[in-house]
């Protein structure tokens, strides 16, 4: 993947967990500065929700998370995720203009913080972003609908059960990493697939018609079902568009209904 690729892929998707280094971090802000006029101010919005900041102090502010994000690392002997070392500086030296008279202080919760860090970390087994990271990918699309359309998918593993039964964990542990890899080799770039919990996944399918997003989930069984072929296994799936003014959980609600119903209606096909 070419360097401008890698940056666009890091902003599409805003995934600031795939943020590793300062070159990533280069990244990002040279994607935001062949879009807008204030790529420092739009990667905090984006990263913390911190709004009402010039460009100069935004600047100046995201170099100091990048000093402590350095300086955490250090003294925990551990990579820290950029969210975490922003929202951790915020809570030491907040920046300063950042708002407007009338505006509300920013509080920084340790609640916040251990929200931070369940949306930064992957799924131990499949390596994808978990359900609050997913949630969090969808509620920013949902803000950005008037520019472009979005899908999410409800996908339910088939006889998932019967795997672990008959041939333990281990093999249903490969089966959920197996729709991870089919999602790598046949989704778009930029759309997001997550695992929800136990045998469910949800994707985010952006700039596509129920048509195409029904097309990507088809695409994605056939290649899973390849890649399973052993285990006899399949997904059933929903897919919801976003209408205006709806909510991430609404949004997921509606294509897992989606899915139910697609679901009984595969088993009753099969008899």
């Amino acid at each position: 993947m070419s360097y401008p690729k890698a940056a666009w892929q890091l902003i599409h998707d805003d995934p600031f967990d795939r943020v590793r280094t300062d070159a990533d971090v280069e990244g990002v802000v040279a994607s935001f500065a062949a879009r807008t006029a204030t790529p420092y101010a739009e990667v905090l919005r984006r990263l913390v929700g911190l709004e009402e900041i010039s460009e100069d102090d935004a600047r100046a502010f995201f170099g100091q998370v990048l000093e402590h994000r350095r300086g955490l690392a250090t003294s925990l002997e551990r990579e820290v995720h950029l969210r975490v070392a922003a929202l951790d500086l915020l809570t030491l030296r907040p920046p300063r203009k950042t708002l407007h008279s009338g505006s509300h202080p920013i509080i920084v919760t340790s609640a916040l913080l251990e929200k931070a860090l369940e949306e930064a970390s992957a799924d131990p087994v499949t390596g994808l972003p978990q359900r609050a990271h997913f949630m969090s990918l969808v509620s920013h699309e949902l803000r950005q609908r008037r520019r472009r359309k979005a899908c999410v998918a409800f996908i339910d593993l088939d006889r998932f059960k019967n795997v672990n039964d008959a041939y333990g964990h281990a093999a249903g542990d490969e089966v959920l990493r197996a729709l991870g890899a089919a999602a790598r080799e046949v989704l778009r770039q930029g759309d997001v697939i997550a695992r929800i919990g136990g045998d469910e996944f949800a994707v985010l399918v952006l700039d596509a018609l129920p048509d195409e997003a029904n097309a990507a989930v088809e695409r994605l069984r056939d290649r899973f079902e390849a890649l399973t072929r052993p285990f006899g296994t399949s997904f059933s799936a929903g897919i919801a568009v976003a209408t205006q003014g709806e909510s991430p959980e609404s949004l997921l609600m509606r294509a897992d209904g989606a899915m139910y119903r697609q679901k009984r209606a595969r088993a009753a096909a099969s008899g």
